[in-house]
């Protein structure tokens, strides 16, 4: 695991303790800050189902103001802390949020006038993945969005079908459903 691009380009991320946390494939990620391009510039990135924080501090890396994390387990915060400490992040620039991710999106609201990129990579196996997209699909729309991502798995029947308006990518045993505010680059 590594940070692709941006200030912190080629840094070595410390991996997961056991397969308890999956990261985002190198490639999967090359991939999605391709396609969320300059959206992830100057805007709030949270990291939902962090795991390593690997997408979130691949955001603060090419330019996000500042990353949020949010997972349910103790060991994947730590281990996000421990990989922003490694590649120098100012604690001021992220936040570590413990919680589950279904409720810490019901209640969570971003501030008026701030640009945000929301990505999820919750556990491929069990209903999370479809629970967020349905309540990504609800809350629409969502004033400041840039873009919306939720990472399922592609094999094995249990692939998210993407709402309306949303796009798939498919990546190998990963697929990416994506929604890109239309007046992004």
């Amino acid at each position: 695991m590594r940070v692709v691009a941006g200030r912190w380009r080629g840094r070595r991320l410390l991996p997961p303790p056991d397969e308890a946390i999956r990261p985002t494939a190198d490639r999967v990620k090359e991939a999605l800050f391709s396609i969320l391009g300059r959206r992830v510039e100057g805007a709030v990135f949270v990291d939902l189902c962090c795991g390593s924080g690997a997408l979130g501090i691949e955001a603060l890396s090419r330019g996000g103001a500042r990353s949020v994390f949010v997972d349910d387990a103790p060991a994947a915060l730590a281990l996000a802390g421990r990989n922003l400490a490694r590649c120098g992040a100012d604690p001021g620039s992220y936040t570590l949020e413990a919680g589950d991710a279904i409720a810490w999106l019901e209640r969570w609201r971003p501030g008026p006038g701030t640009p945000w990129v929301l990505v999820t990579d919750p556990p491929y196996r069990g209903p999370v993945a479809e629970r967020i997209l349905g309540l990504l699909r609800a809350g629409a729309p969502w004033p400041g969005c840039r873009a919306l991502v939720v990472e399922c798995a592609s094999v094995d029947g249990s692939a998210v079908p993407e709402p309306e308006g949303w796009q798939r990518r498919r990546y190998g045993q990963a697929s990416l459903a994506l929604w890109l505010d239309p007046a992004g680059d």
